[in-house]
Parts: structure tokens; sequence; C-alpha cells
């Protein structure tokens, strides 16, 4: 597993092995077929890993968030408790064989509450199981338009509210109108259409969805 870090050199309490630390990173491109990250310097030079860690401080607390893959932030101020979190979340990956590491949701690491980590993310080839996950094409219907392409979901029937709830990834531009947030939607696959809401819009072009109630797919 290539580990590259963007920024610092030495993160205390990272303890993973990193194949490269960059501190003038101009772009990063995460190619889903292939599940790798290719990032670009400012020198042109270019560099592929499966994880990267953006180490560079900044005031958004998130380390983690659905719809941006196998890519994990320690903006501080808490760097060493965030990278205590993030190694956590490398080592279940490398145990579980994933090639794939995916927030459920956001991330934000708190000192006294407990941090779970396998029930914050989702594993490919680890986590879940074929019967609860759907990848292939879909109907978004959003501000009165039908746009078809491709949508990554996963879900569970909640013990406590007795719903089932779904959630993951819809590949490919969307109406202006599903720009903003929690824009209500509709989404079909094959002959079943259900409620669902575009919850925001990730920086890689891509739009997390949710929904809850019927599942929009076979379960």
């Amino acid at each position: 597993m290539r580990v590259i870090v963007i920024g610092i050199s030495t993160v205390p309490g990272l303890e993973v092995a990193v194949c490269a630390t960059l501190a003038d990173v101009v772009s990063a491109r995460f190619d889903n077929e292939a599940e790798v990250w290719t990032l670009t310097t400012a020198d042109g030079g270019s560099h592929t890993a499966e994880i990267v860690i953006d180490a560079r401080p900044s005031a958004d607390p998130v380390i983690a968030r659905h719809g941006v893959p196998n890519h994990f932030r320690i903006p501080g101020p808490d760097v060493g408790g965030q990278a205590r979190y993030v190694a956590r979340c490398l080592r279940l990956c490398e145990r579980s064989g994933a090639a794939r590491i995916e927030a459920r949701g956001r991330i934000v690491p708190r000192r006294r509450l407990p941090q779970p980590v396998a029930a914050r993310f989702y594993l490919s080839g680890s986590e879940p199981e074929p019967d609860e996950i759907y990848d292939g094409p879909a109907t978004l219907t959003v501000d009165g338009r039908d746009v078809a392409g491709r949508v990554r979901l996963i879900g569970h029937l909640d013990a406590v509210d007795g719903r089932y709830h779904w959630q993951g990834t819809v590949f490919g531009a969307l109406p202006e109108g599903a720009r903003s947030r929690a824009a209500a939607a509709r989404l079909t696959i094959a002959d079943r259409t259900v409620p669902a809401r575009v919850v925001e819009k990730t920086p890689w072009g891509t739009h997390m969805i949710a929904g809850s109630g019927d599942p929009p797919f076979d379960c």
C-alpha cells in the first residue's frame, strides 16, 4: 500500500510507511477504476499512490468524508490524535485486504468520545457483503430533469427505527438544482423508484446521495 503525505515530512503518531512527502501539490485526481491517486506537483512531476494523507494545517476539522475515498486529512491542531486515528484506519484497511476505504459520512475525531473505525468506513473487498451494495446504472431525477448515469450505493436496516437507510455516490454531472444542499430527488434503478436527496457535491465532481425507506436496489 503506497502512501503519500502532502505537507509536513514528519507526522507524530502516524506510524505508517510513507513512500513520499510532497509540499507543492497543485492537483489531485482519483481513478475510481484503478483506485489510485495521481498527484501533480508544481514542477510538473506526477506521483501515484493508493492512499493520500493531506497534513497541511486547515480550519476544517474533517479528516475523512464520503465521496473522497482513500484520502485522509490531518488539519490540526491535535495533529497527534488525528494522525493516530488515520493510522488506525490504514491498519484496518491493510488487515482487511481492501483496496478502497471510504468514510460513511464526515469524520471528525473527538478526544472524549469513542471512535470506532470499522463502523464508520466502507471497505471494498471485505465489507459490505455483495447483497448490501449496488454499483451500476441508475436514473436520478432532479429539478424535473432525468439524468442517467452510474451510482454506487450501500445500505443497512436500522434496528432502532426499523427503516432501511442507504447512501452512496452519483458519478457524473447533475443539473444546477442539485447543487443546493439536500436537494430533493428521485432515484430509479430498473423498475424501482424511490425518494432521495442529493446531500452535497464533493471536491472531485461526484455527488453524495442518501435516502431511507424502501431500498432502490435488491438487498
